[in-house]
């Protein structure tokens, strides 16, 4: 004969192939516990260590969270009801997530959440729920069908209340690589607009004409500069034939002692055959004119030339 634990245990496994076969432990149908809950909906008995522990450490993680706790029977008769009712007031309250659990005890105070209905109701729950029975060793028909198993109480505060002061550091670090982002877009968008002013300027009709401008005065230099220098070479040329010519120039022979004669009329007297005695000659000096009669004619021999 099985004394009561065994024939639990017993009930406890065929309870659990049945509702196994039935898919009810599928993890396609468990929901995802969300990350950022405002309403935690609990549960549990209104007195005892579980809901203390709750408390607490939901407190602790996020004082913001709101808790809204159903007083419900968790052992013996009328536990399977009360619990039943409570996942179902809460669900239709709205919560974020329900916490459905006690503290530890025997297997007999337990069994309420080995229940077939008490399994039912938490997978019909359209809210996630987190199963939290006894201790991390105990293990029930709830903690299988529900869409998350804690090992304890405080365990599943932990998993449904998230940490205020990490998410608000991590908000803050969001916030400083936002800013950095949009200082980056900002800076990017800055050039890109400096870069299309200056565009735009070179493209202006007035830089334009400017640059027309500033293209015809520099031509102007150039032609200026190159004048300059033909004039240049052109004064040195004529510097150059001015001394050839002076060198040329018969006024410059008068300077030098040297004089010529002209005849009558006009013509240069290159020779002794040009003239004859009783003519008038003009002779020119380097200070004036000499008129002057020719009395003789005689022509030099080659030795007086010389």
């Amino acid at each position: 004969m099985l004394d009561g634990a065994g024939l639990l245990y017993e009930r406890f496994e065929a309870l659990k192939r049945e509702l196994e076969e039935m898919g009810m432990f599928a993890p396609e149908y468990k929901q995802p516990i969300p990350a950022y809950v405002r309403k935690v909906g609990i549960v549990t008995a209104p007195t005892g260590a579980a809901v203390r522990d709750i408390m607490n450490i939901a407190r602790r993680r996020n004082p913001y969270v709101q808790l809204i706790l159903y007083p419900a029977l968790v052992q013996g008769e009328g536990a399977v009801p009360s619990i039943i009712k409570g996942l179902r007031m809460l669900e239709q309250y709205g919560v974020d997530v329900i916490i459905a659990g006690r503290g530890g005890g025997s297997i007999e105070d337990l069994w309420a959440f080995n229940e077939e209905a008490v399994a039912r109701a938490i997978f019909d729950c359209k809210v996630p729920v987190i199963s939290a029975v006894g201790h991390e060793t105990d293990t029930m028909i709830s903690d299988f069908v529900a869409d998350l198993r804690a090992p304890t109480p405080s365990a599943a505060a932990e998993l449904a209340v998230y940490e205020y002061a990490a998410c608000e550091a991590q908000r803050k670090e969001y916030e400083l690589r936002l800013k950095r982002q949009m200082l980056r877009v900002l800076q990017e968008k800055r050039q890109e607009l400096e870069q299309m002013g200056i565009r735009l300027r070179y493209t202006h009709p007035r830089q334009k004409l400017n640059d027309r401008r500033q293209y015809a005065a520099d031509l102007e230099t150039r032609l200026c500069r190159e004048m300059q220098r033909t004039l240049e070479k052109s004064w040195h040329r004529l510097a150059i034939y001015i001394e050839k010519m002076n060198g040329l120039s018969p006024l410059k022979k008068l300077n030098q002692g040297y004089s010529y004669v002209e005849d009558s009329s006009g013509r240069t007297v290159r020779s002794v055959d040009q003239t004859k005695a009783g003519e008038m000659l003009r002779i020119y000096v380097s200070d004036g004119v000499v008129d002057a009669q020719v009395r003789d004619v005689r022509r030099l021999e080659a030795e007086e030339r010389k």
